[in-house]
């Protein structure tokens, strides 16, 4: 790719050395099935520190680098961009508890750093649930919970060390409280069962993760509230999600792009189709910036759906582009092209839903609280 991502590679080998190196050797069709190897190459160059700060161990990037690092590893390994997207939306929820926490979190996320723990995210676990619905549930126990439910489909299940879950925990008069729990992988009453049943992003590992009363010691428990109130630390930990995840997906489109750049059979239209995905990337970035600038990312959960959408919007008209662009030939001529056209568009099954965002964007722009579900 000499002509795309040229900084962000740098940015990549700076951070994470010899991860670029190791996905540009490998097949596509390789990193893309279940038994990658690229979850593993992310772990042992210390990616799961990324986002940690450095006075715990971490290496401190942030999310305006964040969004220029993802979108490289997506266009080498879409799969691997979609399943970290997970980790670091669960290491920003922890580091963003402050006054609702219970201390633990800055311990784990030290440990995530110093060790290359992963950590897969139980938050919204399907249809009818949300980040501040959940579905999973929680009894009392003696020095903490039992917790039970499925999260389906749950990125990097296959190879996490830790779970990242919000939970219902009934409360006194009929009222749910909401809380945050970390469950170690290997607890007894945690499995995992096979999900995903399409070849698209099966890299991810996003199989069935199912608990039953699962034990969860008080202090890798925090409560957050009554079930459905927005809290800070949640709609700061959403930043990072929406950022990181267009992020991914305009990478994997770029990969696309990247195939006609030799020499595109109309310059015109190439170029049109480029500054979908640039102008949506600058975007993504310039809210990474802000929320570097800030001490919390909660306020610009606003922009963030914003540029998410937008990127929506981008990935989805250029990816299509892209392929017109490449032509017949490209496309008979390697199953990668039809694979990344197929993975650009899987943007739109993440949460938010697109009538969920339009409706924040619109509450953003009269001056409303936005709220999440």
């Amino acid at each position: 790719m000499a002509g795309f991502l040229q900084e962000e590679r740098a940015l990549l080998e700076k951070h994470l050395p010899k991860l670029d190196e190791k996905l540009a050797g490998a097949e596509l069709s390789d990193l893309e099935r279940p038994e990658s190897p690229a979850i593993e190459w992310f772990r042992e160059a210390g990616g799961p520190a990324l986002f940690v700060p450095a006075d715990l161990g971490g290496l401190g990037v942030g999310l305006g680098d964040g969004v220029r690092l993802q979108r490289a590893i997506a266009s080498r390994a879409p799969s691997l961009a979609v399943a970290t997207t997970m980790h670091h939306f669960s290491v920003a929820s922890l580091l963003d508890l402050e006054d609702t926490g219970t201390g633990m979190e800055w311990l784990l996320a030290e440990a995530v750093a110093r060790n290359s723990l992963l950590v897969a995210s139980g938050a919204s676990e399907g249809t009818g649930s949300g980040l501040v619905h959940p579905q999973m549930t929680a009894r009392p126990a003696d020095e903490g919970l039992l917790v039970s439910g499925v999260k389906k489909p749950c990125s990097l299940s296959g190879s996490m060390d830790l779970l990242f879950a919000t939970i219902r925990v009934a409360g006194p008069a009929d009222e749910d409280r909401l809380a945050l729990a970390v469950i170690p992988c290997d607890s007894p009453g945690l499995s995992v069962n096979p999900f995903w049943g399409t070849p698209i992003l099966a890299g991810a590992q996003s199989d069935e993760v199912v608990l039953k009363d699962v034990f969860v010691p008080e202090r890798a428990i925090a409560d957050m509230g009554p079930v459905g109130a927005t809290v800070d630390s949640l709609r700061a930990a959403l930043v990072w999600f929406e950022l990181l995840i267009a992020a991914s997906y305009l990478g994997i489109c770029t990969a696309l792009l990247d195939r006609g750049l030799p020499s595109p059979k109309d310059p015109a239209q190439f170029a049109d189709v480029v500054a979908e995905i640039e102008g949506a990337a600058y975007a993504l970035e310039a809210v990474g910036m802000k929320v570097d600038a800030t001490e919390s990312a909660a306020g610009l959960i606003g922009p963030a759906l914003i540029v998410r959408h937008a990127a929506q919007r981008a990935v989805t008209r250029a990816a299509t582009m892209a392929v017109e662009v490449l032509g017949g030939r490209g496309f008979v001529g390697s199953p990668d092209v039809a694979y990344l056209h197929s993975a650009s568009c899987c943007l739109m099954f993440h949460p938010p839903a697109r009538q969920a965002t339009a409706d924040s964007i619109v509450e953003f722009l009269r001056g409303e609280r936005v709220e999440i579900a």
